[in-house]
């Protein structure tokens, strides 16, 4: 039997989600994942009252996800960029082009997303741990190298927004809003 105390260990899989059903987008796999970070914006504020903090109000923004992968799927860069794929050509012939940060990269529309990771329990029972992100606004994506031995990575940022809808669109219930949410499994 699982207990709900969990260790994650590395991502395993980043994917865009579709937005109705909870499942993948198709060609939404972050394929190749090698790193990435979830890290939360926050903020404090101290009141304070003869010479002493009385209290401390805390705050979050957004969090910041971030993905590195080391392939490059056309198909999910055309769905994040708002651009079109081409394709032109017959096997094995055929080619790909899609705009390289052009305008319609900018200010895309919010995706939900799925991050990943491989967990066990405290009694050592196998489990996934997904981080489920409700809203995310992503930036034009970005490379590193190509570089000895690295190759070509590709770089995925976004701004995980507060939402008051989960990952299906439907309504978190009594007016409550969040970022996300955490998933234990099998």
């Amino acid at each position: 039997m699982a207990t709900t105390i969990v260790e994650g260990f590395s991502i395993s899989h980043a994917a865009i989600l579709d937005g109705a059903t909870g499942a993948e987008l198709a060609n939404g796999d972050i394929y190749g994942v090698r790193e990435g970070s979830v890290e939360l914006d926050m903020d404090s504020y101290d009141n304070t009252g003869d010479d002493v903090v009385l209290s401390t109000w805390y705050w979050f923004n957004f969090a910041t996800i971030t993905v590195q992968a080391g392939y490059v799927p056309f198909s999910l860069l055309a769905t994040l960029s708002g651009t079109t794929l081409v394709s032109s050509g017959v096997a094995p012939a055929d080619y790909y082009t899609l705009p390289l940060w052009d305008t319609a990269s900018l200010n895309t529309t919010t995706r939900p997303m799925l991050v990943r990771v491989p967990s066990k329990d405290s009694a050592g029972v196998t489990r996934n741990l997904d981080i489920v992100l409700y809203k995310v606004q992503f930036q034009p994506f970005s490379f590193d190298g190509p570089s000895y031995k690295n190759g070509l990575l590709l770089n995925y940022v976004g701004k995980a927004l507060v939402s008051s809808v989960s990952e299906t669109g439907a309504a978190l219930g009594g007016g409550a809003r969040a970022v996300g949410k955490l998933v234990s499994k099998p």
